[in-house]
């Protein structure tokens, strides 16, 4: 290929690529081109643990992901291929009274929208979860419509819609530049030639800060290590048991293959600069951060504590992008015309995909738009984060207390 034209190129086939890649083909947008350098799914979405949670305060942010929700629990009738989501609902845990307002808050989000919790006591919690183990002063929130799913399998049952709707996915091509002139995008420079166009979204995930310094913009997200480590199968843990957040020392754990799944928000908080990378790395070359995850592991234990009789059998890791209030990005950029960002996913990139697919596709194909713009829009912290480190110190701390800030 040495010239080629589309009506649209999206710049990352992770999870947000690919669904802002079905959502155009499905909203008829003909022209659809995913580049990537690597695979589908084949960066930080891959390691996700792929949980959805979709009770929040704030009614703008409720119904963003509600959406969400409703997309997976029906996820084959809209794209015509199936992911494996396990709906099993959630344990929202309040050790202290400090955090019951918190649960109270997500009661009445579900109300609002006609939507059932149940507070439980703890030995109802622990048939649910029998490797749990809590003090009787917990306070205990299900939320039965949370679940999860394997996250690769969602960016290629994207992928694969939106081929059936006529969209190109070209793995393997690394982007060398955005052509401009104007003011405006003209064009995508690849490896294996230009394709011209008027429309770029950039959903490159750790990339996409670096991307948007080399077309000159201060696209202000920065990648953020997370990790999660797997057990090997525990006979107590129920194929069927609900996914246990804790809010205080903010763990999560879920069963995956018969054993746990763990991760956790707060453990020395790193972001990184992608530049400071050889420029061939890729995610699944990020290192680990022994003591992040002995720190969180220690922290688990109290709840879980058939952790320290049962082998880790794998450890994950990526580079989510965080924004420095935490809000997801999904906008046009002022200063170059035909560029939307699709990023900032905080560690959500898989429930928040299909929201942010939407709104890309009501940008290109100007229908009436589903949410007010202003509260993901690229532009909304002006100059306040101009310099890099207070940007990234911004970024660590929303990071830090993922689960401790108001909903």
């Amino acid at each position: 290929m040495n010239s080629t034209q589309a009506d649209v190129v999206v710049i990352g086939a992770g999870v947000l690529g690919t669904s802002c890649a079905f959502h155009l083909a499905d909203a008829g947008v003909q022209n659809v081109v995913v580049l990537d350098r690597g695979t589908i799914g084949g960066g930080t979405t891959q390691f996700a643990a792929g949980q959805t949670g979709h009770l929040r305060s704030n009614r703008i942010s409720l119904e963003f992901t509600s959406y969400c929700a409703d997309f997976f629990e029906n996820f084959e009738d809209k794209t015509g291929h199936a992911v494996d989501f396990h709906q099993y609902g959630s344990l929202r845990i309040a050790l202290t009274e400090a955090y019951v307002t918190d649960l109270e808050q997500r009661v009445e989000a579900a109300k609002s929208i006609g939507q059932k919790t149940h507070y439980l006591s703890v030995p109802e919690a622990l048939k649910l979860v029998p490797s749990l183990r809590l003090e009787p002063t917990a306070q205990i929130l299900l939320s039965p419509r949370d679940g999860f799913v394997e996250p690769r399998s969602v960016a290629v049952a994207y992928a694969a819609a939106a081929i059936d709707r006529g969209a190109r996915i070209l793995t393997g091509t690394a982007v060398e530049d955005v052509l401009t002139s104007g003011g405006r995008v003209r064009g995508v420079q690849t490896s294996i030639g230009v394709i011209e166009t008027e429309r770029v979204v950039l959903a490159a995930g750790a990339w996409t800060r670096l991307l948007g310094e080399r077309f000159g913009l201060n696209i202000q997200v920065v990648p953020v290590r997370h990790q999660l480590y797997v057990t090997a199968p525990l006979s107590c843990v129920r194929a069927d048991q609900p996914i246990v957040r804790i809010t205080e020392p903010q763990l999560y754990a879920r069963q995956h293959m018969g054993g746990l799944m763990v991760g956790g928000y707060g453990y020395r908080p790193m972001s990184f600069k992608m530049e400071d990378f050889p420029e061939d790395f890729e995610i699944p070359a990020l290192s680990a951060d022994h003591i992040y995850y002995q720190e969180m592991h220690e922290a688990a234990l109290p709840f879980f504590p058939d952790l320290e009789k049962v082998p880790i059998v794998e450890q994950r890791r990526g580079l989510p992008t965080m924004a420095p209030d935490g809000q997801s990005i999904a906008s046009n950029i002022e200063g170059l015309d035909g560029l939307i960002v699709a990023s900032a996913c905080s560690v959500g990139g898989v429930h928040h995909s299909p929201g942010i697919g939407r709104i890309v596709a009501d940008i290109v194909t100007g229908r009436p738009k589903w949410l007010p713009a202003d509260g993901l829009s690229a532009a909304r912290f002006g100059s306040e984060f101009d310099d890099n480190t207070q940007l990234r110190e911004a970024c660590e701390a929303v990071y830090a207390r993922m689960y401790r800030d108001k909903i």
